[in-house]
């Protein structure tokens, strides 16, 4: 039996930061903007590295889970948490016709980490037409599109990374974050779900 593939990537991204740049400036204890710009991008990029860690959206963006055919238990687990929205379920059928599956045939599950869509009773899945990306599930998540909206421990573990970036801009080598402050993982762990990362 051949394996399913997946991908889960942002189709649109999130339109606020988790945390603002003056938050950054009293964490850092700097007095006036002058590296307000710097502490925006450091931001962007510490928001990046928490979500990537801990596989949560900390501010509302839309994802896509692009995967090969439907699973055969009925269940399609959504890898990033938290799910506020499912958007639409579309799959290639075989006659090669993109469709959207009827969101009656089945139900969200976002109570849950992972969040699930999982088919009614007496529904199944159509068949797809057997090819790479027949099935593509949009979805928005995030704790919400304020600063006040995202979870205090993912704020406080962004707020880290940007105090160590700004202070030892020597790690982000090649433009990544290859070392991690102390603390960050006891953090990062608290947030984690499943198996993975």
């Amino acid at each position: 039996m051949a394996l399913t593939k997946t991908r889960d990537y942002i189709s649109v991204a999130p339109v606020s930061s988790p945390v603002t740049v003056e938050d950054a400036r009293l964490h850092l204890d700097l007095d006036d903007n002058y590296y307000d710009s710097q502490l925006d991008r450091l931001i962007d990029v510490a928001r990046r590295r928490v979500e990537q860690d801990t596989r949560r959206s900390l501010v509302t963006q839309t994802h896509v889970l692009s995967m090969d055919t439907f699973p055969s238990n009925g269940i399609i687990e959504l890898p990033t948490a938290p799910v506020q929205s499912v958007t639409s379920v579309t799959y290639v059928d075989t006659a090669d016709a993109t469709q959207t599956l009827s969101a009656s045939t089945y139900s969200v599950d976002s109570n849950n980490t992972p969040s699930r869509i999982v088919l009614n009773d007496g529904e199944s899945f159509p068949t797809v037409r057997a090819h790479y990306d027949d099935v593509k599930v949009t979805y928005v998540s995030g704790y919400g599109s304020t600063v006040a909206s995202v979870d205090p421990v993912a704020k406080f573990a962004i707020l880290m990374l940007v105090s160590h970036l700004f202070n030892s801009p020597s790690v982000t080598a090649h433009g990544s974050v290859n070392i991690v402050p102390v603390g960050y993982e006891a953090l990062i762990d608290s947030l984690k779900w499943g198996q993975y990362p």
